[in-house]
């Protein structure tokens, strides 16, 4: 229990220990209501459910918390058959406790019999359909709809009242009696059940043994047990046995023959109900079945117009959608040849390098005509320009560590110009540090086979050997390599090639030259790729400066 305050979990005494509040008026009503979920639960135990149900409301107009006191009312609810009314109370129960809440498994149990549900619902709508049939003076389909409630849901008493009612107004007494002793086996105590059974008693003048065991009720009078009093014919006990006392009755000619004239005309109309009932009976059944017939027909037709329109109206969302996907191309294509104006006016005003991170911001797949060929005369001129400012962005990105955003911008650098080694070493390395591996080990292929003179130096950074393998074989790029990199791949190789070629004699430093070891290991290893005028890169892609 928790204060109402503050929320702080109460302990013994009778204040708050989190504000300090009188608690004793909300530990009172706590209790009562707990005393009164107990008092709910004895009676559910011995199926007095209508006083448990009194109880357990009562309970809740007190503490509205008590959760075992809702998911108890739930449970009675449902065996009388009022579901509706058993799911209300437990998913109230459980938006008010989410966790450790045995509403959760009434409510998945329930929900997990489809075909249940279904039938509940259809026990709904038979009961309301068997009232309108009442208010209507049609007994006869208000009792078949009845029974047909019944056999689904053989608990709920609401439909034995109704049909013991209209039995009663038939006046087949022992019918209602028995659907009133049947209720009266779901709930003991339920005062409509009584009542019915009363009225019975007293317009037969025999009484209604409740009892499962085959005994009648007995009431105390003068501390014995009686036998309830019995209408009708008088009765007494001889010994063991009862003694029925027919009702005294004298005969005359006139009374005889006033009886046999009554008698008559009693046998006539028994003949015309069971000759004249069973022909309107058969025509009623004819005519409901052809109503359900007409409404089976009608409803096919309604549904057909409907899946008609459904259809329709996914073709016109079809539609809708190329025209949405046609416009957003249009609108890229649009975009991209302002972005195209945009680098061109950067251009004509001399800022190649701005121009360059322009034409990087171009889809020219989106591009067609006049204006692709534009980009690529654009792309030609300030390629040295894109490459400078998105390899400086780049390996600025990875001297502070921001790897990703190094290979984005790395990227469009060997994108620019694919003949630089520098950005592909920082590329690849980037990826490495990523833990790109998939990535990390086509740039370091790609690498190998543009300058193969690196190639001991990278290959121990493969994890799989068969990406080198297929890279060399002209599969690197999913069994063929665009046109930029087959014609740029044979000059890129030679200028490498002379570089190594230099870099194995001598390097230029300030005038002077470099001994070999500067870039080695003292192994006979390279480091990396040598800058012969400023330095070289080690194998982590430090710049080491050479002075």
């Amino acid at each position: 229990m928790r204060c109402i305050y503050c929320g702080t979990p109460l302990s013994a005494i009778d204040y708050c220990t989190g504000c300090g509040a009188d608690v004793t008026l909300q530990k009172r009503i706590v209790r009562i209501s707990n005393l009164l979920y107990n008092e709910g639960l004895e009676k559910a135990s011995v199926r007095d459910l209508s006083g448990a149900i009194s109880c357990l409301k009562r309970s809740l107009k007190f503490n509205k918390e008590n959760i075992d006191a809702r998911n108890l009312l739930g449970l009675v609810y449902y065996e009388t058959g009022e579901v509706v009314s058993a799911l209300s109370e437990w998913v109230i129960s459980k938006n008010t406790v989410e966790e450790n809440n045995a509403a959760d498994f009434y409510i998945a149990k329930l929900q997990a019999n489809k075909n249940k549900l279904d039938t509940i619902n259809q026990t709904i709508k038979k009961y309301n359909q068997a009232l309108l049939y009442c208010k209507q003076d049609d007994e006869d389909m208000a009792v078949i709809q009845l029974k047909k409630v019944l056999s689904q849901n053989p608990n709920l008493i609401k439909a034995y009242h109704l049909l013991a009612l209209v039995y009663m107004k038939q006046q087949e007494y022992e019918k209602a009696r028995k659907l009133l002793k049947k209720a009266a086996q779901i709930d003991t105590t339920n005062t409509t059940t009584l009542r019915y059974l009363h009225e019975i008693e007293e317009a037969t003048g025999v009484g209604t043994n409740l009892n499962k065991g085959g005994k009648r009720f007995r009431k105390m009078v003068d501390g014995e047990e009686k036998e309830p009093r019995m209408l009708g014919p008088v009765s007494y006990k001889n010994g063991n046995d009862v003694i029925i006392q027919p009702t005294t009755f004298r005969d005359s000619s006139a009374m005889a023959t006033f009886l046999n004239i009554f008698m008559g005309f009693a046998l006539g109309a028994a003949l015309i109900w069971f000759l004249g009932i069973p022909a309107n009976t058969r025509k009623i059944n004819q005519e409901a079945s052809k109503s359900v017939t007409d409404a089976n027909t009608k409803l096919a037709s309604e549904t057909a117009k409907v899946t008609s329109l459904e259809k329709e109206i996914e073709d016109y969302q079809a539609k809708v959608d190329d025209a949405n996907k046609t416009m957003q191309d249009a609108q890229d294509k649009a975009d991209g040849y302002d972005t195209l104006l945009k680098a061109a006016n950067e251009f004509l005003a001399g800022d190649q390098n701005t121009a360059g991170a322009t034409l990087g911001d171009i889809e020219a797949d989106s591009l067609e005509g006049e204006a692709k060929t534009l980009y690529e005369t654009m792309t030609s001129n300030v390629k040295g320009a894109m490459y400078s400012t998105l390899y400086s962005e780049g390996a600025t990105a990875y001297s502070s560590g921001d790897y990703k955003k190094a290979a984005e911008a790395l990227k469009k650098a060997t994108e620019a110009d694919n003949s630089q080694y520098d950005a592909w070493y920082y590329l690849a390395f980037s990826y490495y540090n990523l833990n790109d591996t998939e990535n990390a080990d086509k740039t370091f292929a790609e690498i190998i086979v543009r300058f193969p003179q690196y190639e001991e130096l990278l290959s121990p950074y493969i994890t799989d050997s068969s990406v080198l393998t297929a890279a060399k074989s002209g599969k690197s790029t999913g069994g063929k390599k665009d046109s930029t990199t087959d014609s740029t791949t044979d000059s890129a190789e030679t200028d490498a090639q002379n570089s190594t070629d230099s870099q194995d004699t001598s390097a230029s430093q300030d005038g002077g030259t470099v001994d070999v070891s500067d870039y080695t290991d003292g192994t006979g290893q390279d480091n990396g790729y040598s800058d012969t005028t400023s330095g070289y890169y080690d194998e982590s892609g430090n710049w080491i400066q050479i002075y």
